[in-house]
């Protein structure tokens, strides 16, 4: 099993050879790519995805993901299409989006002031060549990232997305984890999530990680929606009026709101039972459904964490 989608260089302290050069992927953005294409570029499709819990009073919904076994390719897949998103979603309409993706599948380098427009979207998180920033953030960003594309790809009954925030720039910055307002098909009602997401490599056991993001998230939640409401709450339509009462409806445990917790775990096999104890912590969310949870079980989480960065570094 490849442990990583990067290699370091041999080249001499003396040699002329690029920095970039000691992240070159194992396998080239295009090919990764080609997979990718093969299952529809969804991340889920490359998941195997499990629910472990019907919806029931007081007991959280939970699903499994696992990434346990997968190949060379498949691995190089998930991590191009975690890379893709992201700079779309940093780029946003800018050029550096394009600029990185076509330098990345032409397997060439940028310079000058090409370079320098798309460093400017990958430094924070991820920083540049060589050294980068801290892992232990890197492979944090990417659990938010395998949250939110599971999110976004998953069906999710009659609720319909209708308001999905992507991660943070940075995986330090204040705020809540996730956030998503769902409508339902039925009946129009708009209802929200409030997740808390944590990565967790290793040392303590998948439950003390899933114990801490119970606390966070309930100690910080209204804190987390007030900043929320000041976003979105000027939205036209349901989801403005939603969320013009997100500490409200959190406060009195409206069946409008809800809580979830995501952990990415590099822990295989993952454990049989999880979030088990959620009840406990957010007793007044009673309605069957109203806490959510999602372990992503995911061998060499590191691993794939630099592979993520290692294709959205190879441009430099």
């Amino acid at each position: 099993m490849v442990t990583g989608a990067t290699q370091q260089s041999s080249a001499s302290p003396g040699s002329t050879q690029s920095a970039a050069a000691t992240w070159e992927p194992l396998v080239a953005a295009n090919d990764a790519q080609r997979v990718a294409n093969s299952y529809g570029a969804k991340l889920t499709n490359l998941i195997t995805t499990v629910p472990k819990t019907q919806p029931s009073p007081g007991v959280c919904v939970w699903f499994l993901g696992t990434v346990i076994g997968a190949g060379e390719r498949e691995r190089a897949a998930i991590a191009w299409i975690i890379a893709d998103s992201v700079m779309k979603n940093r780029a946003g309409s800018s050029r550096a989006g394009e600029l990185w993706r076509s330098a990345a599948l032409a397997g060439t380098r940028l310079s000058g002031r090409d370079r320098k427009i798309v460093s400017a979207f990958l430094d924070g998180v991820f920083g540049l060549p060589p050294d980068g920033k801290s892992e232990i953030h890197v492979i944090g960003h990417v659990a938010e990232w395998l949250w939110y594309l599971h999110a976004r790809e998953t069906v999710h009954g009659s609720r319909n997305i209708a308001l999905l925030d992507p991660p943070k720039f940075n995986v330090t910055e204040p705020g809540g984890d996730g956030f998503v307002v769902f409508s339902d098909a039925v009946t129009s009602e708009t209802s929200f999530r409030l997740w808390e997401i944590k990565q967790h490599v290793g040392g303590s056991a998948v439950s003390t990680t899933v114990g801490t993001a119970y606390k966070q998230l309930s100690t910080n939640a209204t804190r987390y929606l007030a900043q929320l409401t000041g976003i979105h709450s000027t939205q036209p339509g349901p989801v403005g009026e939603l969320c013009q009462q997100l500490v409200d409806f959190w406060i009195d445990c409206s069946h409008r709101a809800g809580a979830g917790v995501s952990v990415a775990s590099a822990t295989t096999p993952a454990p049989p039972r999880c979030f088990s104890t959620m009840g406990r912590h957010f007793p007044g969310f009673t309605q069957p459904g109203q806490m959510e949870g999602l372990l992503m079980a995911v061998e060499d989480l590191p691993g794939l964490a630099r592979d993520v960065r290692g294709y959205l570094w190879t441009v430099l």
